[in-house]
């Protein structure tokens, strides 16, 4: 379902040091040739988020009463999570639901979040009308239904505007625990995008692990254009400060013709890029010719300086570790979950 566009207020300011990675993307997506030249490392939250353990409550008020309210868990990108949306009874059917859940995807996508999540019961088919009306999709279901809203995810964007017929669903990944393929497919076309979300309906089906998009495929004008992409981490449970961590971004060309672009890891603040020593700074440059693969191992550093402690206060005890993968125009995000040991209470 598609919403009206026009009817979206626009906000016109003077850009702040945190826009600059976005504003560069709005350029490059136009036409700019210069790809990323660094690693990014997400800014450290202001103090009004760390005060709050990265969380904050929005209410609604009416009249002086509080008529809803709805919590945003908001760590590092690029999943941003909502929590407990409520609206008293009496006062139902006013958009006060949909005006709370607008307010976090302000705030969500300000800080930079690719996405935001939820879960909601599998049987609550007005929420299931209300999150659908906004934007979201279903994804894995058990015990809950986890729904997901990209934000700012342009290879999904992009698909879905040129594909505004598109058919959605979402399958669990045979044979792999807790993956489930998010599939969008032209209706006139048979072109395809596929990205995969890790993670159960609830915390509790999820083993700790916050959700990651580990793969996704892009197939258009009848393959000749085919790429399939994937960031595959080091299995660890409770990682520390100090530890290091082996990663590889693998790239399968499967189409017809040559593709190219640029790799840039996307940090939180504390970690970095320690080997290979030419690219602690500089992102990967890839290439790879029809039938071809692209390797990149990866080494990322959990500095000492990196405080864990606020990792007991989150839903989830785990930093993502993202890369986003450039070329002609096109950008596609993946990310990895890596499972944190949270410090007990001093």
């Amino acid at each position: 379902m598609r919403s009206d566009d026009s009817s979206r207020k626009v906000v016109v300011r003077v850009a702040g040091e945190e826009d600059r990675h976005k504003t560069d993307f709005v350029r490059w997506s136009v036409g700019w040739e210069s790809a990323p030249t660094n690693h990014r490392i997400w800014p450290v939250a202001d103090d009004q988020w760390l005060d709050s353990n990265y969380y904050c409550e929005f209410v609604a008020e009416v009249d002086g009463v509080v008529a809803g309210r709805v919590g945003l868990e908001a760590f590092y990108p690029p999943f941003a999570q909502m929590v407990d949306l409520a609206v008293r009874p009496d006062y139902r059917r006013r958009g006060i639901g949909k005006q709370l859940m607008r307010a976090c995807f302000e705030a969500a996508g300000r800080r930079g979040f690719s996405a935001l999540f939820l879960q909601t019961e599998t049987d609550n088919l007005n929420a299931h009308q209300l999150y659908h009306s906004l934007g979201f999709v279903p994804t894995a279901y058990g015990r809950m239904l986890r729904m997901v809203k990209f934000l700012d995810y342009p290879l999904v964007n992009d698909f879905i505007n040129a594909h505004p017929l598109a058919a959605y669903w979402c399958d669990p990944v045979r044979g792999v625990e807790r993956e489930w393929m998010l599939q969008w497919k032209g209706y006139i076309t048979d072109d395809i995008l596929r990205l995969a979300v890790t993670g159960g309906s609830c915390q509790s089906e999820s083993d700790g692990l916050a959700p990651s998009l580990p793969h996704a495929e892009w197939y258009i004008h009848g393959g000749s254009r085919h790429l399939s992409m994937r960031i595959i981490g080091e299995d660890v449970r409770d990682a520390e400060p100090g530890h290091h961590i082996e990663m590889r971004i693998v790239v399968d060309n499967r189409g017809e013709r040559e593709e190219y672009g640029a790799l840039q890891m996307c940090l939180p603040p504390g970690l970095s890029v320690r080997n290979p020593e030419t690219h602690r700074e500089r992102v990967f440059i890839w290439e790879a010719k029809p039938g071809a693969t692209y390797e990149q191992h990866v080494v990322i550093h959990i500095g000492h300086e990196f405080n864990s402690g606020i990792l007991r206060h989150l839903n989830y005890s785990c930093l993502p570790i993202g890369c986003e993968v450039y070329w002609e125009n096109h950008r596609a995000l993946l990310s990895h979950s890596l499972h944190m040991a949270a410090p007990l209470p001093a």
